[in-house]
Order: C-alpha cells, then structure tokens, then sequence
C-alpha cells in the first residue's frame, strides 16, 4: 500500500494471522521487488478502472514462479497481472477476491451460503470477462 499506516496495517494482519513473514518498504517511486520475495500483492487502488495502469514497480524484478496478486476487481486482469503472466508468475485477480470476500460477507451478515460460482459467472458478465 502507498500509505506507509496502512501498509504496516497489512503487514501486521498478514504476519499475526498466518505463519508467512510480512514485511513493510517504503514505496518511494519505482521499485524493485526484493529478492527471495514469494508473494507480490497490489493493495493500492492503482488500475481500478484503468486497465492500462500500472503501479510503479520494475516488472524485470518479478521472477518466474512468483505469485502476484492484485485487489483491484474491475478490470479483474490489470495490466500488472497481465505483465506478470508474461514473467512466468502464477496471478490471482481481484475478482475472485470479490467473489469470496461476498460469500464470507453474507455467511456472516445473514447467515447465509452463496454458490460462488453464480457470483463469479454474474461478476464476469458484469465486468465483460470470459472464462
């Protein structure tokens, strides 16, 4: 995240509440992913709505059989996921983080199941996704 509060935010929920290590750098214009990074996430609102932008990070640091995930669900492939796919990385999109975080949302406001899948296909024609 841009803002340094919410970045240790993040951080602190990842490294209490999994047994993955988080850590926190300052994102002061282009960077580079460091070595040994495993997991790169998006949790800026950097590409929401904007299939064309790009967080400023050195897409050469992103290395084959990392893993890259972005927040943003519309569009569910950003253009940091599509640069990361041509890298090699495994990408998770924020459209099936939407879709799961509405399914956990309505099991726990009414008590509730959703068939995710429904939500996943509606979101897609939504957005203009194919499979």
């Amino acid at each position: 995240n841009r803002d340094p509060d919410k970045a240790r935010t993040i951080a602190a929920l990842v490294a209490d509440n999994t047994p993955c290590g988080a850590e926190v750098m300052a994102w002061d214009g282009e960077i580079s992913v460091p070595e040994g990074t495993d997991i790169v996430i998006n949790a800026t609102s950097i590409g929401l709505g904007d299939a064309q932008a790009l967080p400023p990070i050195r897409l050469e640091t992103l290395r084959r059989g990392m893993v890259v995930a972005d927040v943003i669900p519309n569009p569910p492939m950003t253009h940091l996921l599509r640069k990361a796919r041509t890298q090699g990385c495994t990408v998770l999109d924020g459209l099936g983080m939407l879709v799961n975080q509405g399914v956990i949302g309505v099991e726990l406001w009414l008590g509730r199941k959703l068939d995710s899948g429904v939500m996943q296909r509606t979101l897609q024609e939504i957005f203009g996704v194919s499979d």
